[in-house]
């Protein structure tokens, strides 16, 4: 398996905070089933964090230590980008990066919101050649409110991934409901764990993924965990299930509620 979303490289950003836990994360990798990991550190915007040098530098000092105990976990480089105006800008002149130099963008929306310029962003992004996929969606407290918001940025083009956590509770009900919603409307493209560290926000997510199989079945389970991961490592072309409108049972109810009250 390939994690697209992990916060593995040590003393880089929120995640893990040295060697020492970057190296029991990586072991936790290797015995839930991963072979390749892409470090996406957090990017705010020109000066605000790490530089790509920054990222190499850790990236090859941990290849150095896991090769040293015989960890097979292979690392790419990625960034998850905060979505802002000049987020294109910040891409094309290299100053944030892809996942492991795809075309392929891992954005990351401010926690409350989805701003008025997203879809305009977005848009940009594909027109200049760019995929975005949007991270941990059902995280988002707009979203969570009306999932929608989701089904509208997919049709217009961008992909997104879920955290393999929040299926489990660990973000809290809503937003677990949330998961389950935008798989059932093929409004998700990838899983990943997200990792910050060996503890809590691990990478220990076995009953994450039998639970996922449960939800989505076989064929698309695979294509998810697997086949689109490879593709986008590879840089091809994804094709995307068709995705629905999310119905939310409460709002159904509310209306029926309305509509009998009202006769």
């Amino acid at each position: 398996m390939i994690d697209l979303h992990s916060h593995i490289l040590p003393e880089i950003d929120d995640g893990s905070k040295d060697m020492e836990m970057s190296l029991s994360m990586a072991r936790l990798y290797v015995e839930n089933g991963f072979e390749r990991v892409v470090a996406t550190c957090h990017y705010f915007g020109e000066g605000k964090g790490p530089q790509i040098e920054d990222l190499e530098m850790a990236k090859s000092d941990l290849e150095d230590m896991l090769d040293r105990e015989g960890i097979d976990l292979k690392i790419e480089l990625g960034n998850e980008l905060y979505l802002s105006p000049d987020i294109m800008e910040n891409i094309q002149s290299g100053k944030a990066l892809s996942l492991a130099g795809s075309r392929y963008i891992l954005i990351e929306l401010p926690a409350n919101e989805v701003p008025d310029y997203t879809e305009d962003i977005l848009y940009e992004m594909q027109i200049k050649g760019y995929i975005p996929i949007i991270a941990h969606p059902e995280r988002n407290s707009e979203i969570v409110r009306n999932p929608n918001i989701l089904y509208t940025l997919v049709e217009k083009g961008s992909m997104a991934q879920l955290n393999l956590h929040s299926m489990t509770g660990m973000y809290g009900k809503d937003v677990m409901n949330t998961a389950a919603a935008l798989l059932k409307y093929n409004l998700i493209h990838f899983v990943g764990t997200d990792s910050h560290s060996d503890r809590r926000r691990s990478p220990i997510v076995k009953n994450s993924l039998k639970l996922l199989e449960t939800k989505v079945g076989k064929e698309r389970y695979f294509r998810i965990v697997y086949q689109n991961p490879e593709l986008l490592i590879q840089d091809k072309v994804i094709n995307k299930i068709n995705p629905e409108p999310v119905v939310k049972r409460g709002l159904l109810n509310g209306l029926m509620n309305g509509l009998l009250s009202i006769g």
